[in-house]
């Protein structure tokens, strides 16, 4: 299941973790989407909430990613549910102009 962790950015907020888990032992930065309490509506965002383990209504921004120290990563707040993890893929070829179908 995909983690949301708390993480050290321009302040401590919670961040979607996207690096694959089997890679991130090996790694020393992970890439993440900063989650928001800014919903713009974008097909690039991935709505969030109480059900993931955050205190209200949030979303995941695609079009916002960066690349961290591992070390900046904190403790584990929740996780992605089955239904939302295909919102992220949808939501990834929508941000980076992917040219493949999307999955049903």
């Amino acid at each position: 299941m995909r983690e949301i962790v708390l993480a050290r950015l321009d302040k401590t907020r919670p961040v979607l973790v996207l690096t694959r888990e089997a890679a991130r032992t090996a790694m020393t930065k992970v890439t993440v989407a900063p989650i928001t309490t800014t919903i713009k509506g974008l097909s690039s965002e991935v709505v969030l909430g109480p059900k993931n383990g955050l205190d209200h209504r949030c979303a995941a921004s695609m079009d916002n990613v960066v690349t961290i120290p591992v070390a900046r990563l904190g403790r584990t707040v929740g996780f992605l549910t089955d239904a939302q993890e295909r919102d992220l893929a949808e939501a990834e070829i929508l941000a980076f102009d992917l040219d493949v179908p999307f999955y049903s």
